[in-house]
């Protein structure tokens, strides 16, 4: 019973505050009080609002800032993988010049060994018939 009967008190205390602050709220300094804040939450709004704006502009610089050095960075591993490619490809030039090269030597001295050996054949024959 005793927490009914004080609920009640804390009921009509309420009612008496709300009654209170409707009637402060309704008179001309209460209307003043209202006033202020409404142009104070509105001062605040616009202020929240400018703060997003500047937040998204600098977060806008930042992706642009970050998306122009990715570019930076892949036109320079671009750059990197051409260089390389082209040391490959005048090393493998340099390897097929040498390997044609002493495929021609190899050939050469197999051509001058086969004509010698010719030579010395007919020499031996010339000799046999004479």
């Amino acid at each position: 019973m005793a927490s009914k009967k004080k609920s009640g008190i804390l009921f009509l205390l309420g009612a008496a505050v709300g009654a209170a602050a409707g009637y402060y709220l309704n008179t001309e300094s209460g209307k003043k009080l209202r006033t202020e804040t409404s142009k104070k939450a509105s001062e605040l709004a616009k202020k929240a609002e400018l703060k997003s704006k500047d937040g998204i502009e600098q977060l806008k610089t930042g992706f642009d800032q970050a998306l122009e050095k990715s570019k930076d960075v892949l036109s320079e591993a671009k750059e990197t993988v051409k260089s390389k490619i082209k040391s490959i490809e005048e090393q493998s030039n340099n390897v097929i010049d040498s390997a044609e090269s002493a495929y021609h030597k190899g050939a050469e001295e197999a051509r001058a060994k086969i004509n010698q050996k010719a030579r010395e054949i007919e020499d031996l024959l010339e000799s046999k018939g004479a």
